[in-house]
């Protein structure tokens, strides 16, 4: 007869607990999922079926994409548990692949084995793109050993983006961050040491959209200052500008005698500045020590650059008064 403080009787009682427990994870786990994949966009629903297809696929397509290898070396344990004496039987490997999902596609990360590494998965890319069924697929390096599949399902530029700006100061002062590129990876620019960026195409592609973004991320910086010159208006509430004139130091339209005003004072403030820089700030460039509020970095906007530096015709006095300023307008 077992007492109740038997050992036996104690472990027996244990096992249940175990199993709960683990029924008890593995319910909380599903209805993680459930929820998440119930709040989710229609776009990004598609994306978590698209990368649970991609993990139960993976071990059988890549022996047939010939990204595995065969290893015919047994493991120690492989030989101590062969008493038989039979040739023990090669194994195949798999690079490990970790899946994960966006709104337009999945990220997929891969583990690099002899012989399958970033030249193989860059020459299956076409065939795993139909095979995840993707517009497109892009394989990087993300660093050693480990190699990046991005695959897009629908193309990231065909839709709109909307960018909500914090309102605070930028990390960054000259980085000005665009959007984001065919496989929905953002994009940034760094302006340091540019001295100056065209943004040219049709009419309704963007161009405005773009500057607003870059005046919205900027602006809460008193290391930034801003100036406007815009061609296609001729007073600051009619344009596209009307909303960051008193974020500006200065705004003209398409007056062309106030504009080579402004361009004359700016090229002006440059020669000071270049001037007295060691003096002031001890350095010969301005990004050695970075924007200040105190020497704040001067952005220059001109929309509808043609109507400023279009080529004059005609003899006239006025004329010859704009074929004149034009030349002090592009120094």
């Amino acid at each position: 007869m077992k007492g109740p403080n038997d050992p036996a009787e104690g472990a027996f009682d244990f096992g249940p607990l175990v199993v709960d427990l683990a029924l008890a994870v593995l319910v909380g786990w599903t209805g993680w999922w459930v929820v998440r994949y119930l709040r989710a966009d229609a776009m990004t629903r598609q994306s978590i079926r698209q990368a649970v297809r991609v993990r139960w696929g993976w071990k059988r397509l890549a022996p047939m994409l010939k990204l595995s290898v065969t290893d015919k070396t047994p493991t120690a344990l492989a030989s101590l548990a062969n008493t038989n004496g039979k040739p023990i039987k090669p194994r195949v490997l798999i690079p490990a692949l970790k899946v994960t999902h966006d709104a337009y596609g999945v990220i997929a990360r891969a583990s690099c084995l002899p012989g399958v590494g970033l030249e193989q998965f860059q020459k299956a890319a076409s065939h795993l793109a139909d095979a995840w069924r993707c517009t497109r697929v892009a394989v990087t390096q993300d660093k050693p050993g480990q190699i990046v599949i991005r695959g897009v399902r629908l193309d990231p530029l065909k839709f709109p983006t909307e960018h909500r700006p914090t309102g605070e100061v930028p990390d960054e002062t000259a980085r000005w961050d665009l959007g984001v590129d065919e496989y929905a990876q953002p994009v940034a620019v760094d302006l340091t040491q540019v001295p100056g960026v065209t943004v040219a195409g049709l009419p309704g592609f963007g161009k405005t959209s773009l500057i607003n973004r870059l005046l919205s991320d900027w602006a809460p910086s008193p290391a930034v200052q801003f100036v406007c010159a815009d061609g296609k208006v001729s007073a600051a509430y009619e344009g596209d500008y009307a909303d960051w004139v008193q974020r500006m130091f200065a705004f003209v339209g398409d007056d062309l005698e106030e504009a080579n005003k402004l361009f004359r004072r700016l090229v002006e403030l440059r020669r000071v500045r270049s001037a007295s820089i060691r003096t002031v700030l001890g350095v010969k460039s301005m990004w050695d020590v970075g924007p200040s509020e105190g020497w704040p970095l001067v952005v220059l906007i001109i929309d509808e650059a043609h109507t400023y530096f279009r080529d004059h015709k005609g003899s006239d006095p006025k004329t010859e008064d704009f074929k004149s300023n034009e030349t002090v307008v592009m120094l």
